[in-house]
């Protein structure tokens, strides 16, 4: 069906068309669909490919073997191997190039960039590598006459200029090699550049509220930062431009570039040697009959050519194995070693008279002569294999580079391998020819040197390797070098602040922490310092009572060092209080960072996280939204008030900040503690919550039981509190409220609220709204009526564990007004009287202070683990127990009888019960006399209505 209305769509058009229809052919929507597709897989599987860690570890072995391939090439193999290395060549290049394409296609901004055109080039440099591509490039004249026909040698002119070309051409290749060396090392610093890796691991889910981060998960590794690995990018470019610039620019200014250098030994007696036999065979012709050829051999020319050859042989003699006189050079000191001699052309047969075999001396006449035993040189013996070489007939020499030349090879005896110039790498021999010669007689014939310069291309291999070592040093060096200052500086506290503000991110609450960490390490930098100063002043004591021992006797000599010591300790005092160096800018913005992140987790607490949360993530824009629609959670609300705060306030005027302070800091602490988060500071009352969603219901238990017992421990703190206890002595507040003491009302219940922003654009708070939120307020103001501390719902209890509800006391079934449910209402008692205050202590050190915010982190940790009991502080800690001593199981016993019959109706029996337990303690039971004075009210009889519940008032 879709081939068939396709069909009828594309002959539409075609009709529309030949109709004049301006209307453009459309591929079909499935097909572009298809495009699309293919095309976000190709990106996506580029991508992958190119961030893969197998994919760049293969590429940076195949460059580091492209940077030192070609000189183990040459130090550890043979010409025979070459093909191996140039299939490894070629599959270097072949995915290098897949490279490029992959990166091309998934990385943004790499196509036509820096690095692109970084990885072309080295890519295509690769090329040159190939053994036969370079031969044919920077080859010398033997690899120009392979690549010819068998025997073409062309004309004259041509062969010589081509002779003199490939010399020079093969000393450029040596350069270019270098070069292009560098580049390839160039690639392999960028594969190799150091880069930092989100290392970050979050910690598990159920990670308790309100602790640091530090204390559960690992320490994360920020990746990194856009202006570090810009900055580090363009250093990088910067340098590698500046070493190549150099590479490039040194062989300017060189004097060979600009001139042949001084010619060699092997060059000047190759002209002689030519010049004397083309001048000998010119005048003798020795070919043309016996005669002639006698008197040749017989002539004092012969004989002078012959010492010429023999000189020649023997200055680079390949035979030095002798052990050479001290303080003599000899042909071991020179790297290129003579092993093949021979000639091209034949000149009406001249070319049997080039060897010099019919010297007729032996072969210790001849070392006798040549070897320069205590000459300054010493040229070495050469042997009985050399002379019998030399002595080879013409027509047994073996014919070289394509029946081109002819000649011998004086190495034969010991590498048969060696017949012919071609057995070597054109970069492991030096082609040595008679320059000084004419057209012509470069066509009659020429001569042929060949040296071996194995022992020359392997140390050159080696030297390029340790320069190639030593640039890859000198890069890495010089981009820490010259970034060192700016990631000092810059960069590294970027990083820093980056860090911290992930951290706000994701728990704005733990900017409190980061503060902490900072006071922290600003501690110990003191104390270090002051440390240091402490052993200056003591070295200073100690050379005052060395002088005082007598160490210098003349009372001026003593007055006159006294006086330079105190003018030191002046001049010192005064720079040292004088000088007070200005903190770097970065220093103060990381501070100012973790100043306002600080102050936004105390503004806005666990409920406003989420708001600054969300701003924080949206780094590419500066505009605010901190009227995010808020979002339903579960939480456990606590409310507690001050009493008589309204007069407390008439009487301490502009000191009753400090007094609500001093509250407020042991109820945060005990809150904090528990898990619990500070949400509202409202005058004279504290609204507090502790977030249920997100948690486990055995986590969400564990909230409940530590709700609880962190208001009894706020209880405790605050009747212990030396500075709370002051107020039990204010002559006004005594005078006003006769036996004062700071107490205060809790309420606890648990529900859903709407967590949020409330205001506008000009204030909000960050809160709840719930009428559970409400709920908590009215029962802490119903804990008046009830004569407690503390009152929570039933919806609280149910949610606690066995062993703290059972801590528990019900006191009452009521339904509030507003709600449509009845519930039970609880108590926990405390007798908060019994509590004695604790000794007043000084303010601990800043050290200690922080000693104790860890370990207080550490008590934390171990009563969220599942391990830890709750229950267990009702037994061990001392002020609960004392707080709770006086209630006996015969009160309890008694009370739950009294309120079983109050809430089956049975009011007489529950009224004379509730006037026992009233004063069955030694103060009256607030929950008894609420009972009583509610019945009363009823003259003791439950109304018709009565279903076990009553309505609660607020009064």
């Amino acid at each position: 069906a879709m081939n068939a209305s396709y069909s009828v769509r594309a002959s539409s058009t075609c009709r529309m068309s030949a109709q004049g229809s301006t209307w453009p052919f459309r591929a079909p929507s499935w097909r572009i669909h298809i495009q699309i597709v293919v095309r976000k897989y190709v990106e996506l599987a580029s991508r992958k490919l190119a961030n893969s860690n197998m994919f760049s570890t293969i590429t940076t072995l195949l460059t580091i073997y492209a940077l030192f391939g070609d000189d183990i090439r040459l130090v550890a193999t043979e010409k025979s191997a070459d093909p191996i290395f140039d299939s490894i060549t070629i599959v270097s290049m072949s995915i290098f190039t897949l490279e490029i394409i992959v990166c091309t296609i998934g990385k943004g901004g790499y196509l036509f960039g820096f690095f692109f055109w970084l990885d072309v080039m080295s890519t295509l440099t690769l090329l040159l590598d190939i053994t036969t591509i370079a031969e044919g490039i920077f080859g010398d004249s033997i690899s120009d006459a392979s690549s010819q026909g068998s025997g073409n040698r062309g004309g004259a002119s041509q062969d010589s200029a081509e002779a003199g070309r490939a010399a020079r051409v093969s000393r450029a290749g040596t350069k270019a090699g270098r070069v292009v060396r560098l580049i390839r090392l160039v690639r392999l610093m960028r594969l190799l550049r150091p880069t930092k890796k989100l290392a970050y691991q979050h910690g598990d889910d159920s990670a308790a509220p309100g602790l640091e981060i530090d204390d559960f998960t690992n320490h994360e590794v920020e990746k990194e930062s856009a202006v570090s690995k810009k900055l580090s990018e363009m250093t990088t470019r910067r340098v590698i431009m500046l070493v190549l610039v150099i590479m490039l620019s040194l062989p300017f200014f060189q004097p060979t570039l600009w001139g042949d250098k001084l010619p060699t030994s092997a060059q000047h007696g190759a002209n002689v040697l030519y010049r004397r036999f083309s001048d000998d065979m010119s005048r003798f012709t020795p070919w043309v009959n016996d005669s002639m050829r006698e008197g040749y051999l017989q002539s004092k020319e012969r004989k002078v050519y012959v010492d010429n050859f023999f000189a020649y042989v023997y200055y680079h003699n390949p035979f030095c194995n002798d052990h050479v006189p001290n303080d003599a050079s000899s042909p071991k000191d020179v790297l290129n070693d003579l092993f093949w001699l021979g000639s091209s052309g034949d000149w009406e047969g001249a070319s049997d008279f080039f060897l010099p075999r019919y010297h007729g001396e032996s072969l210790d006449q001849l070392n006798a002569h040549w070897a320069g035993q205590s000459w300054f040189y010493y040229q070495c013996n050469l042997t009985e294999a050399g002379v019998q070489a030399l002595s080879t007939p013409w027509n047994r020499t073996s014919s070289c580079v394509k029946d081109s030349v002819r000649g011998i090879s004086l190495v034969n005896a010991w590498d048969a391998d060696l017949q012919c110039p071609e057995d070597l790498r054109y970069q492991e021999r030096s082609v040595v020819f008679p320059t000084q010669l004419t057209p012509q007689e470069w066509d009659q014939i020429s001569f042929l040197f060949v040296f071996d310069r194995r022992r020359g291309s392997r140390m050159e291999a080696m030297l390029n390797t340790f320069q190639t070592l030593f640039i890859c040093f000198l890069l890495g060096f010089g981009a820490m070098t010259f970034s060192r200052d700016a990631n000092t500086l810059v960069l590294t506290p970027i990083e820093r602040m980056i860090t911290k503000l992930n951290r706000i991110r994701r728990n704005p609450l733990e900017a409190m922490a980061i503060g902490d960490e900072e006071r922290h390490k600003e501690q110990q930098r003191e104390q270090g310092m002051r440390k240091h100063r402490n052993t200056l002043k003591s070295d200073d004591s100690d050379v005052s009572a060395v002088l005082r021992q007598g160490v210098i006797v003349e009372n001026r000599y003593l007055a006159m060092v006294r006086k330079w010591v105190r003018q030191a300790k002046r001049l010192g005092s005064s720079s040292s209080s004088k000088h007070v160096p200005e903190p770097m800018e970065t220093v103060v913005l990381e501070k100012t960072i973790i100043k306002i992140g600080s102050l936004l987790a105390l503004g806005f607490g666990e409920a406003g996280a989420e708001i600054i949360g969300q701003n924080l993530q949206g780094g590419d824009s500066s505009a605010l939204n901190a009227m995010i629609p808020g979002r339903r959670v579960e939480a456990i609300f606590g409310f507690c008030d001050i009493r008589n705060f309204t007069d407390a306030t008439e009487v301490l005027q502009d000191q009753v900040m400090v007094f609500v302070n001093r509250i407020a800091g042991v109820v945060h602490s005990c809150i904090n503690e528990f898990f619990g988060s500070p949400n509202k500071n409202i005058g004279d009352a504290f609204l507090l919550a502790w977030r249920l969603s997100g948690h486990s219901a055995k986590k969400q238990q564990r909230l409940a039981d530590m709700a609880l017992v962190s208001f009894v421990k706020v209880i405790a703190q605050i009747n212990k509190s030396p500075l709370l206890a002051e107020y039990r002595n204010h002559p006004k507040l005594v005078k006003r409220l006769p036996n004062y003491r700071v107490r205060m009302g809790f309420g606890l219940h648990s529900g859903w609220a709407i967590e949020g922003a409330i205001g506008s654009e000009f204030k909000i708070d960050a809160s709840y709204l719930s009428p559970n939120v409400n709920m908590a307020a009215r029962l802490e103001g119903f804990t008046k009526q009830f004569g407690v501390l503390i009152l929570l719902s039933e919806s609280l209890h149910s949610l606690m564990s066995e062993d703290i509800a059972d801590q528990c006391r019900l006191i009452d079934h009521v339904k509030v007004v507003g709600t449509e449910e009845a519930f039970e209402l609880y108590t926990i008692d405390l007798d908060d009287l019994a509590l004695e205050v604790d000794k007043f202590h000084p303010n601990p050190s800043k050290q200690a202070a922080y000693r104790a915010s860890r370990d207080r982190q550490k008590k934390k940790q171990e009563r969220w683990s599942d391990d830890f009991d709750m229950s267990r502080l009702f037994e061990q800690d001392a002020d609960i127990q004392i707080m709770r001593k006086k209630f006996t199981v015969e009160f309890y016993c008694r009370f739950n009888m009294a309120y079983l019959n109050y809430e089956a109706g049975e009011w007489q029996v529950a009224k004379d019960m509730l006037e026992v337990t009233r004063f069955l303690l030694a103060t009256e039971d607030g929950p008894s006399a609420a009972l009583l004075r509610y019945m009363r009210h009823y003259d003791w009889q439950a109304p018709p209505s009565w279903k076990n519940h009553r309505i609660l008032s607020e009064k």
